[in-house]
């Protein structure tokens, strides 16, 4: 008696119930709220402030009556806490130096600044709007300073355009004076590559070096920030490296 070939296993079922899973897995992933940026994470938005700039101050614009020259600083500061964008600024009208960071509970870009005379402190907060620009409004504010501050890139990150304006209603704003500033050393024009900051990734301008190897980094807090602990820096640099090299592989296959 001819006996009959055994009979394939069926796997449908299997496959079917693993693909149920899969995508259960996947819609619950999809569900799931993006999670808030990091202080640094939120800051290195606004990387391009990071350097110095030489400014020219207007209190109406395309009019020299009343304008002023300034220069500024920023640089990041690294503590165990908090991460923040420091600003500096010689001659200045308004605010002479102050911290920027991010809050994390507020979700929100928060700027503490000292005015030009002894005792000033004012608080700003607010957001990037969806041209990039960082508009930062106080509360309460000596009459002699500006309520709400508004700043934006432009010329592909070497000009900086700061407007101060004071509060005349409830929402609404009136300039005092607008401080346009260029990043020293640009060159405006010229298509131009630029070594990086292994710490935050913006252009470095500033040599460091571990086990007979040259990094660079942006500024001063960045420097102390490698000088910590460089292998770890390094270690964190590389990571972030290859996790663009895997996104930029991802991105041309689709």
């Amino acid at each position: 008696m001819t006996q009959s070939p055994p009979r394939p296993r069926k796997q449908g079922g299997r496959l079917t119930k693993l693909a149920i899973a899969v995508g259960l897995v996947t819609m619950l992933a999809a569900d799931q709220p993006p999670q808030p940026p990091s202080p640094k994470q939120a800051l290195t938005q606004l990387q391009g402030f990071v350097g110095d700039w030489r400014g020219v101050g207007q209190v109406r614009r395309g009019s020299t009556q009343g304008a002023w020259r300034e220069t500024c600083g920023w640089a990041w500061k690294f503590t165990d806490e908090q991460s923040a964008l420091t600003f500096k600024i010689d001659d200045a009208k308004f605010l002479r130096d102050g911290a920027l960071q991010w809050n994390a509970t507020g979700q929100r870009y928060e700027l503490t600044a000292r005015g030009t005379k002894e005792g000033q402190s004012v608080t700003y907060a607010g957001q990037l709007d969806d041209g990039g620009k960082l508009v930062l409004v106080a509360d309460k504010t000596p009459e002699s300073l500006p309520a709400r501050l508004s700043f934006r890139q432009v010329a592909g990150g070497d000009r900086l355009i700061v407007l101060y304006e004071r509060r005349a209603g409830e929402n609404r704003f009136l300039r005092m004076a607008e401080v346009g500033y260029t990043r020293t050393g640009s060159d405006f024009g010229k298509g131009k590559s630029y070594v990086e900051c292994v710490v935050t990734g913006g252009v470095g301008t500033i040599r460091v070096s571990f086990q007979g190897e040259t990094y660079y980094v942006c500024c001063t807090g960045c420097k102390e920030y490698f000088d910590a602990d460089p292998a770890g820096v390094l270690a964190e640099y590389r990571e972030r490296k290859a996790d663009e090299s895997q996104k930029a592989k991802a991105d041309s296959s689709q």
